[in-house]
């Protein structure tokens, strides 16, 4: 179980703080989501606390930052777009690193288009729009900056890996 003031992964909402316990006919987690500058509070089932998981430590956050070059892009694919869509908002409830890898891949099909002259997914910018904004909430608590820095830390090894210019 958790611990009041651990930071957990909800599939939902991406980065939440565990705030209380409450019992009760049911007795629920009371978590906190912060997006952007509004804070959200949830109440979660403690029955389904095996749905939650604790943030990535410093050590896997730098790990990942500094083998970011060599994280792959997932190979997923399907004819049905919705499908695909699906498959890739379900790996973003895991947390990192598979919500870097997602922002990673979404970057690249997109890349991929704007090269071919095509026009973007509109899914693959939703998709990573949300992998982003993932993965930035779970580097800034696994490092302990901010979430400026942590975007910041994350663009500067997208740049270093050749995958993005440096703007």
């Amino acid at each position: 179980m958790f611990s009041i003031g651990e930071h957990v992964i909800h599939p939902g909402q991406g980065v939440c703080t565990v705030m209380d316990f409450e019992d009760g006919p049911a007795p629920m987690i009371v978590l906190e989501a912060r997006s952007g500058h509004a804070r959200t509070r949830l109440l979660y089932p403690v029955a389904q606390a095996a749905r939650l998981h604790a943030c990535i430590s410093k050590e896997e956050a730098e790990a990942l930052i500094d083998g970011y070059a060599s994280l792959e892009c997932d190979p997923f694919t399907e004819r049905n777009s919705s499908l695909e869509e699906s498959y890739f908002k379900g790996q973003l409830k895991l947390g990192a690193p598979e919500t870097l890898r997602v922002a990673k891949t979404m970057r690249s099909r997109i890349r991929d288009a704007e090269e071919h002259a095509r026009k973007p997914s509109s899914y693959y910018m939703r998709v990573y729009k949300e992998a982003r904004r993932r993965s930035v909430e779970e580097f800034a608590v696994a490092l302990g900056v901010s979430e400026q820095d942590a975007d910041a830390r994350l663009h500067a090894a997208a740049v270093a890996a050749g995958e993005i210019a440096d703007n």
